[in-house]
């Protein structure tokens, strides 16, 4: 049987769309046979999803999506077959989720001003218990008239110089790589593409990211073309770094990043799952 890998994905337990039951169902339903659940700062959907997947003879491998610093700008770290009960990794997550409550409720303050109420009220009624992240205010501002879709809404509300903008003081690049290795996990970085910096300060990103313990980079991810994924690979040949492949999935709406509708990795990377 050929193995069929998605490695970056998320549940209700942050802002996916299904729950980790239903994730890993849905994934076993499309011939993927290795997951990784990696909802934002949040361990707490992997016990679910891994008795799912013991149901629904998937390998389930325990995953993170941790925000982070670096020069000022906000960087997604993975963490792929961490520990789930690694006492670092919980703490860490016990810090961001204070961090992202304080930033959503920054976020219903702001938009207030411009005449949008209860929208972090909402935004924690649509989390569900889970880690309030801008995908919820995303939800709420479509549904309340206030955008179209979510690529409306992040550009006229939720990014820099915007009415519902709210900047967090996430942890170091360093640190949460020394997060994840101590939890005995593997660090990537998510979407190296799309962080929209040129190629010098990408350059210097996975320079530093390699020196402080990082191991890998999404090579192929569910938005890329194949010029993207050559250049992605380019970068993981020359840092001597392994190759991810993850489609980012939260939802069904959301085209260019669905579960399991991923391209190949190319040949002469390592893949990821080597490390493990």
């Amino acid at each position: 049987m050929s193995l069929v890998f998605d490695l970056h994905t998320h549940s209700t337990a942050s802002d996916g769309i299904l729950s980790p039951e239903l994730l890993v169902r849905k994934a076993s339903t499309l011939g993927i046979n290795t997951l990784a659940l990696t909802d934002h700062d949040t361990v707490s959907g992997l016990a679910a999803a891994q008795s799912a997947a013991k149901k629904y003879n998937v390998t389930l491998i325990n995953g993170i999506e941790l925000s982070c610093l670096w020069n000022n700008k906000t960087i997604h770290i993975v963490g792929l077959n961490i520990k789930a009960d690694s006492k670092t990794i919980i703490d860490s997550t016990v810090h961001l989720n204070y961090l992202r409550e304080q930033r959503a409720i920054k976020i219903g303050e702001k938009l207030e001003k411009v005449g949008i109420y209860n929208a972090y009220e909402n935004a924690k009624r649509i989390a569900a218990g889970g880690t309030i992240t801008r995908q919820h205010f995303s939800t709420f501002l479509i549904k309340n008239g206030n955008a179209k879709n979510q690529s409306d809404v992040f550009k006229r509300y939720l990014v820099n110089n915007k009415p519902g903008y709210a900047s967090v003081s996430w942890p170091s690049l360093e640190k949460t790589i020394t997060h994840i290795n101590a939890a005995g996990g593997v660090p990537v970085i998510a979407h190296p593409l799309r962080y929209k910096m040129t190629a010098t300060k990408l350059r210097n990103l996975i320079n530093d990211f390699k020196e402080l313990g990082g191991k890998a980079l999404e090579v192929v991810t569910g938005h890329n073309h194949s010029s993207e994924i050559e250049l992605a690979s380019n970068y993981a040949k020359r840092y001597n770094m392994a190759a991810s492949v993850g489609s980012d999935f939260h939802n069904e709406n959301t085209t260019w990043s669905q579960l399991g509708r991923l391209a190949k990795l190319p040949d002469g990377v390592t893949p990821v799952w080597e490390l493990w």
